[in-house]
């Protein structure tokens, strides 16, 4: 996968000199394509177009009306926190340069010095550190919340063992075998729960390294999974249907258990007589939406959004079994690939998970070969389970 981020598109200008804006405007277009640039000399404005869209990357001049550049940078800091912001002043020198970094400032520039090449390095390179912080955050707060939530449902198979373990070993002084013998079965059960939490917790972990991307066949993908899935197909009387699929961008690895872990879930979650399995494609410009679609009971809109949050179970583990991580892999996996996954669904009509993938370039060849990394990528080996 490429190391490069795409290049900015949407950049707002605050300098209360008209002439100034134009100048910074067109080096902007002259460097990057297909840009769209704003520009405002209120820093009011500025604020409130901030909170109504997203920009790539803010030019802020120094000389503001009502308070200077640095400060209004350092109030925009605090409430967009990964935003790229650049100051620029007509006079500065080494010491602004210094407060504008402490201030929260990206990176600064003379007016004297921006050119196409120049405002090229500096915004390219303010935008990749702004992203990278973006996405350290958010895999934190991330492995926060999986931390948190994993260490709660850990304490209920120790507690459980802890029990049992005491249980058994009363009963084997008083010599009651059979009943030690299901308390032991009750231990067992608690210990492969515990195993299962450790193994999601590592394959979670492990999604957090970005794979080789490239074109794929969908066709081929789903293909393999109906393959993995088929005596489990065949266990519950099961079918899929599918129809043509595109090319798209990703990792086949990763897409495979994603598509798999929906397959399976769609016929487990399921009370139909024959559970179905619809798979189709459909393309919206660059985009394609990938819909996986089962007659199983349902969701209510209500969790749409939750059920890819880590170990959130919306059935007990004695009417469907699984650890309650198996769409959060999946969420984890697509948005690894560069896509985004939803769910769709009216309780007692089944659902709708769709994938939103890139379709393919010329630039890649449909079967490239995978790294041996990727394709022995351990994580989501085996979703059924999940």
């Amino acid at each position: 996968m490429s190391t490069h981020n795409p290049p900015p598109k949407h950049f707002l200008i605050l300098d209360s000199d008209d002439t100034d804006r134009e100048i910074i405007a067109s080096a902007l277009r002259s460097t990057f394509a297909d840009t769209n640039v704003e520009h405002t000399g209120n820093p009011a404005t500025a604020e409130a177009w901030c909170n109504e869209r997203q920009f790539d990357c803010m030019i802020i001049d120094y000389n503001l009306p009502i308070m200077d550049g640095l400060r209004f940078g350092l109030k925009l800091r605090g409430l967009f926190p990964h935003i790229a912001m650049i100051l620029v002043t007509k006079v500065g020198n080494d010491m602004l340069a210094a407060r504008a970094l402490r201030s929260g400032m990206s990176d600064y520039i003379p007016k004297s010095l921006i050119t196409p090449d120049t405002i090229h390095v500096i915004i390219a390179r303010a935008v990749y550190v702004a992203d990278q912080a973006r996405i350290i955050a958010e895999q934190r707060a991330e492995l926060e919340i999986f931390a948190y939530t994993l260490a709660h449902n850990f304490k209920q198979p120790i507690r459980q063992i802890r029990t049992f373990a005491s249980l058994i070993s009363d009963e084997l002084e008083a010599q009651d075998i059979a009943v030690s013998e299901k308390h032991l079965r009750f231990l067992m059960d608690a210990t492969g729960r515990l195993g299962d939490l450790v193994d999601v917790m590592s394959q979670y972990t492990l999604l957090n390294k970005a794979p080789q991307i490239h074109a794929i066949d969908l066709l081929t993908v789903i293909a393999s999974a109906k393959t993995a899935v088929a005596p489990f197909l065949e266990e519950h009387g099961a079918r899929i249907e599918t129809s043509d699929t595109p090319v798209v961008m990703g990792n086949e690895t990763l897409m495979l258990q994603v598509i798999q872990n929906l397959i399976v879930n769609g016929v487990k979650y399921n009370n139909s007589p024959t559970p179905l399995i619809h798979i189709s494609a459909k393309t919206i410009g660059k985009l394609c939406l990938l819909e996986i679609t089962d007659n199983g009971i349902g969701i209510d809109p209500q969790y749409h959004d939750s059920v890819f949050d880590p170990l959130v179970r919306l059935h007990t583990a004695a009417e469907y079994p699984g650890t309650g991580l198996g769409l959060t892999l999946a969420r984890k996996a697509v948005q690894t690939q560069g896509g985004r996954i939803w769910c769709e669904s009216t309780p007692g009509e089944g659902a709708t998970f769709v994938l939103e993938l890139l379709l393919s370039t010329d630039a890649l060849s449909v079967g490239d070969a995978i790294p041996a990394a990727v394709a022995g990528h351990p994580a989501l080996q085996d979703c059924s389970v999940l």
